[in-house]
């Protein structure tokens, strides 16, 4: 059965091979043939990279931006890595517009197969755990991504407004909110 775990060496060869089949950490940007080529070649070393990132996050307009405090744990069964999952437990005013506290990715070959869900609840219950102190988180989703809409709606998702996505023109977001 899938769990979340924190990141580590002996799921990298699978996290690399998810990058390789369209897995990407950052849903705005897909990886580079240079990050795929670094997990497999050096996974201690990239894993090091997820595990203390920098300060700051290049936005995709290629601005600088202080970078959320967060946690990232992956969904995994065995020594297989199925997607990842991040709490942001502090807002930057960008992420109160659009990415929230909860963003949740799985790689391609593990879509629709029940995995979202799961993946998503088990976050709730880390931050119920972990993060007493937040009483509600905020998640976004493209009005386009039904899967996670559904995802987030079964896991008591009440959406509170649409608004326009900030990196893709024309594109509108739902924000909801979960009580935890």
């Amino acid at each position: 059965m899938p769990r979340l775990v924190r990141p580590s060496l002996p799921l990298m060869a699978s996290f690399a091979e998810a990058m390789a089949e369209g897995y990407s950490r950052d849903n705005l940007r897909p990886e580079t043939p240079e990050s795929i080529a670094s997990a497999k070649d050096d996974p201690a070393w990239f894993l090091d990279r997820l595990l203390n990132p920098p300060e700051t996050v290049i936005l995709p307009d290629g601005s600088l931006a202080p970078r959320a405090p967060e946690t990232v744990l992956w969904w995994a069964r065995d020594d297989a890595f199925l997607g990842s999952v991040s709490l942001r437990w502090r807002l930057t005013p960008l992420l109160e517009q659009w990415g929230g506290h909860i963003g949740y990715t799985l790689r391609p070959s593990a879509r629709g197969q029940g995995h979202g869900g799961p993946m998503l609840a088990a976050m709730l219950d880390y931050v119920r755990a972990e993060h007493p102190d937040l009483k509600q988180v905020m998640l976004t989703v493209a009005e386009s991504n039904q899967p996670s809409i559904r995802v987030i709606e079964k896991n008591g998702g009440v959406l509170q407004d649409r608004v326009p996505h900030p990196w893709h023109d024309g594109e509108i977001g739902r924000r909801y909110l979960i009580e935890v």
